[in-house]
């Protein structure tokens, strides 16, 4: 009996490649025989590949309907680079394959979006900073605050607006709103259409921050009303958490 590591490395490789890599000396029953049950066990797994993207993307199937996201996911998991993946990780990069296969803006929005949400539920646990965390702080105090990024804060830029994309969305979504914020602060992950300036805050500043080098980003981008406002939205939508540096 070979290497059990080196035996498990050859059955998959003919689950992935076929009669041309039968793994010689592996099994006892003729190959014949062996290759018929091997069939029907790689038909098993690819069925469970397709369901798993098929739920991973469930408004992007929707969207796209039945028969072209199936066409798109079965050509989708026979590429090379997602054949060796494990099921967890299997819809990494979808939004990028119908990105170069549809030209489908919002199928590609979607993608981007159901898979930030995957992404932001699996995260790790971490306690967000909230709005009353700030009552309590002197004005120093407040601006001296470390923060970072929730482990569970993703961002999704997208090219459609979010209204029409996500409808449940629609009346907190400005029509000029192209950033969707996705946050799990506890145990819901939740959706937040972000205004133009809370979104630059969150991509272009450098975390950890204090709180200070925030509000000072967004004074210079937006004045004094519009700074405050912008930052507590971040608060609110649990993006934020105290830095540990």
């Amino acid at each position: 009996m070979g290497d059990l590591l080196d035996d498990q490395a050859r059955f998959i490789a003919v689950l992935q490649k076929g009669p041309s890599a039968f793994p010689e000396g592996l099994f006892s029953d003729p190959p014949d025989r062996v290759l018929l049950g091997l069939r029907a066990h790689a038909n098993t797994i690819s069925h469970a590949r397709l369901v798993a993207i098929e739920e991973t993307y469930p408004r992007t199937r929707e969207y796209l309907g039945e028969t072209e996201f199936n066409a798109l996911s079965r050509t989708f998991i026979e590429r090379p680079d997602v054949r060796r993946r494990k099921l967890m990780g299997l819809g990494q990069g979808l939004a990028e394959f119908l990105a170069d296969q549809t030209h489908d803006a919002a199928a590609v929005d979607l993608a981007r979006i159901e898979w930030a949400w995957l992404q932001s539920y699996h995260s790790a646990e971490a306690q967000a900073l909230q709005l009353a965390d700030l009552a309590g702080l002197d004005e120093q105090g407040l601006l001296d605050l470390g923060l970072a990024l929730h482990p569970s804060m993703r961002i999704v830029e997208t090219r459609t607006a979010l209204g029409p994309l996500m409808p449940e969305l629609s009346e907190s979504a400005a029509p000029e709103m192209r950033h969707l914020l996705i946050t799990r602060p506890a145990h819901e992950v939740l959706l937040h259409p972000l205004a133009p300036l809370s979104a630059n805050l969150v991509m272009q500043t450098q975390f950890p921050a204090p709180m200070g080098n925030l509000l000072a980003r967004a004074i210079e981008r937006a004045g004094e009303a519009e700074a405050l406002p912008a930052i507590f939205a971040l608060v609110g939508a649990g993006a934020l958490v105290r830095s540990q540096d």
